[in-house]
């Protein structure tokens, strides 16, 4: 079969590379497609490169395809059966684990880094880790599910977003507009974003904002726009798609007395912000990382029910052969997808 293979210093290589070989529980899928996500980004640029990952690397941890062989002990899938990928794949018996946290598990593996992903042909996965793939969901679009959306996904159920609130999107990448979009889905009363560029304003405008600050201005000043613009009840939730300390800082200056402010950005800043001012304003802070499998299912339900459509985020498809054009610099909004087939 055919892959992508990335080393640092040598990059990307299209590579004939041996099928997978199926443990007992695993199933082999023929990939339909595999979203670009920003962490496999963060790892061409050197900037941050999970634990465990080993090169060559085949990334790809969006992924949507067709089961193509079944492991012995596999019963409740069928070959042809349309699936979307879980990727992080839990031990489940660690705390986190035992107590329902199976994103955080300390033991946990994440198909694309430290075990072969999607940017290729064919993959084996834990069967364990499938979500059912309705026909009508095109593939491009469902793979985004699994980490595009899932994660901002968990971070607004665990804030505690409702509808009829006011939500405040820090970021206009990948994960900012997927939250716009999942805020109107979660049918928020009001929607707003910040972004650092001029020309975000138009691209969250199109994914749900209905107020765009630019980061053109200090913190305080773009926190006093905000808050007038939130008015008399003011902002009840902050997602913070970037975390960097400037964006936390903001997000604390921006939110109500009250309200909760969820981390879903990895940057490496310390973010420093007054205790006493925190709790003075009774603020709440939740760092969310990655997401559940029933986060995925619900999403699903999401996309039937007509209350959110993913292919909005697919920037463009590429086949194998070019896959190292999703990782240059690029204006275009939302995500690239690879298609193996193309």
């Amino acid at each position: 079969m055919k892959a992508v293979t990335y080393t640092p210093h040598h990059g990307f290589a299209l590579v004939e590379a041996e099928t997978p070989q199926l443990g007992p529980d695993e199933v082999l899928l023929q990939v339909e497609a595999c979203g670009v996500c920003g962490s496999d980004r963060q790892v061409v640029a050197g900037e941050s490169v999970p634990t465990g990952t080993a090169f060559p690397l085949v990334m790809g941890h969006e992924i949507a395809g067709r089961i193509a062989a079944l492991g012995e002990t596999v019963t409740d899938w069928h070959v042809g059966d349309s699936v979307i990928v879980h990727p992080f794949v839990a031990c489940g018996t660690c705390a986190p684990c035992v107590h329902g946290q199976p994103n955080l598990c300390v033991r946990q593996v994440c198909i694309g880094y430290q075990r072969p992903g999607g940017f290729a042909e064919q993959v084996a996965v834990p069967a364990r880790q499938l979500v059912r793939r309705p026909a009508e969901l095109a593939p491009a679009a469902a793979a985004l599910l699994v980490d595009a959306f899932a994660t901002p996904y968990h971070a607004m159920r665990a804030a505690g977003v409702e509808s009829g609130q006011t939500v405040l999107v820090i970021g206009t990448g990948g994960l900012g507009l997927s939250a716009l979009m999942l805020a109107m889905g979660f049918q928020v009363g009001r929607l707003g974003a910040v972004t650092r560029r001029q020309e975000g304003i138009a691209i969250a405008e199109a994914h749900g904002a209905q107020m765009v600050v630019v980061t053109d201005q200090d913190e305080r000043t773009i926190a006093r726009q905000l808050r007038r613009w939130s008015g008399a009840s003011g902002i009840d939730v902050v997602i913070d798609t970037v975390a960097t300390a400037d964006t936390i800082a903001l997000a604390a200056e921006s939110v109500r007395p009250g309200g909760t402010i969820a981390i879903v950005g990895m940057s490496e800043d310390t973010a420093l912000y007054p205790v006493a001012k925190t709790v003075r304003r009774g603020l709440t802070f939740v760092a969310s990382y990655g997401s559940v499998r029933e986060d995925v299912e619900q999403l699903v339900s999401w996309v039937a029910e007509g209350r959110l459509d993913p292919a909005r985020l697919v920037a463009g498809a590429l086949p194998l052969h070019e896959a190292q054009r999703a990782f240059a610099p690029d204006r275009r909004a939302g995500r690239w997808v690879i298609v193996p087939s193309e």
